[in-house]
């Protein structure tokens, strides 16, 4: 033991060992839950060689739950991590963090001096920074890659609070003035400082933001020396500017903007940028993929996360515009592809006739110089995914052309989520379907 902090405790999996992922509308390549509630994603870290996830987990009492992967593709659920003061588990689940509920927030990686002054040990460290209800911002902390977490013995490290605001704290260390950055949702968004994760300062305040704040730096059209930020919040509306360690200097000509989204996505996250593994340099954003729409009917589970996306920040009509595109680790679940050439549609030509799945990815480019079509898309069992050329709107979302008078479509489907991408990335959209159980059938 560490002196003055709870005993090591590892993940306590409510779950049982006989779940399978077997049950209708359970995705097969988007992470849920093997049992429960899940609500926002809390922390994407890489570390030890995996990458982890905490997610809030519980449905009447918010806990955080955990899953690690070693590739992004597949992710295996360890059971509930951080355990609050209020916690509905049973005795036996050992309450090991502060704060009645946990609720959202990020997750960091820390050695040296920084680990020992939270751990006790100049091991690395994962440290999950949390929104403890009923006492502020918490920290919490593994140096075993993730099999057991402890709590930090000063709780709160800021924000304290005898509610639930502030609350949602985003933090990442920002190189240019060595220190940590903590957002949160807060008065719109409120930033402040540190240098050890413990002692914070306040910063600046910005007026944008409903919950689960996100900031990131990316390239302008893929330029390295042309790098902007961006500010997020949960309902996908963002900012892009400027962020020189204190303040976030929005650009006045963007103004607010919101990725489109879709009726199922909420509080994106993304990896930090510079820690993932061998140098790559994306950013990776997953996000709940829900948003209080009654969800499925789902059991022994209730909702799950996007698929993992690529960020980008594009020029588009004149604005810089995040594009979301699937990780191209997608074509590592690849068992079979068709291809097809250029071909002249017409009313009844099917080119997807014969082709039966419930999980697949479609990609497809429409020429509609000189159309005559009112629409056009695919049939996915119950679902219809259409373009309606002269509106210009996918899935109730506008979606213009591009200069070529081309729409490009992608297509995720899985046994009860569909994700759409048009135009590479610029339009998305996150849906969870009730999709026939037992009908694979898809045509254009």
């Amino acid at each position: 033991l560490v002196t003055g902090v709870h005993a090591a405790f590892a993940q306590y999996n409510p779950h049982g060992s006989d779940v399978k992922y077997d049950q209708i509308y359970r995705g097969q390549y988007h992470f849920s839950p093997k049992t429960g509630w899940m609500n926002g994603i809390n922390g994407l870290v890489y570390q030890g060689g995996k990458y982890h996830m905490i997610y809030q987990w519980g449905e009447k009492v918010r806990h955080g739950g955990y899953a690690t992967s070693t590739d992004l593709i597949h992710w295996k659920d360890e059971g509930v991590a951080l355990i609050p003061k209020k916690s509905d588990l049973p005795n036996e689940a050992v309450r090991n963090v502060s704060g009645d509920e946990v609720f959202s927030g990020s997750a960091v990686v820390v050695s040296g001096e920084t680990s020992r002054r939270i751990t006790g040990s100049k091991k690395e460290a994962i440290v999950a920074v949390y929104t403890g209800t009923g006492v502020g911002t918490c920290l919490a902390w593994s140096i075993d890659t993730g099999k057991t977490w402890h709590d930090y013995a000063k709780n709160p490290v800021a924000n304290p609070t005898s509610g639930i605001d502030p609350r949602d704290p985003r933090v990442f260390f920002h190189k240019r003035t060595k220190k940590y950055i903590l957002a949160s949702y807060e008065k719109g968004t409120t930033f402040y400082g540190s240098t050890d994760l413990i002692n914070w300062k306040y910063l600046s305040n910005i007026n944008f933001g409903y919950e689960c704040p996100d900031i990131f730096q990316l390239p302008v059209d893929g330029k390295p020396d042309q790098m902007k930020w961006v500010l997020m919040d949960a309902n996908g509306s963002y900012l892009v500017g400027d962020f020189d360690g204190t303040g976030f200097k929005a650009d006045p000509r963007q103004g607010v903007q919101i990725m489109t989204l879709g009726n199922d996505f909420y509080a994106g996250q993304t990896f930090a940028a510079g820690t993932l593994p061998d140098n790559d340099s994306r950013i990776i954003q997953l996000a709940w993929m829900d948003r209080w729409n009654g969800g499925l009917g789902e059991t022994p589970w209730k909702r799950n996360a996007t698929f993992p996306v690529s960020l980008n920040l594009v020029t588009y009509n004149g604005m810089l515009r995040i594009t979301r595109n699937p990780i191209k680790e997608i074509s590592s679940l690849y068992t079979s592809e068709k291809k097809w050439d250029t071909q002249m549609l017409t009313p009844g030509k099917n080119l997807l006739a014969g082709v039966h799945s419930k999980q697949f990815e479609i990609e497809a480019e429409f020429d509609l110089t000189n159309t005559a079509a009112s629409k056009f898309g695919f049939k996915i069992a119950n679902k219809n995914v259409l373009y309606h050329v002269k509106s210009e709107v996918l899935l109730d979302e506008e979606l213009k052309p591009d200069a070529d008078k081309r729409v490009k479509i992608r297509v995720l489907v899985d046994w009860g989520q569909l994700e759409v991408f048009a135009n590479n990335g610029v339009f998305s959209h996150a849906e969870q379907f009730a999709f026939s159980p037992e009908n694979g059938d898809i045509s254009l």
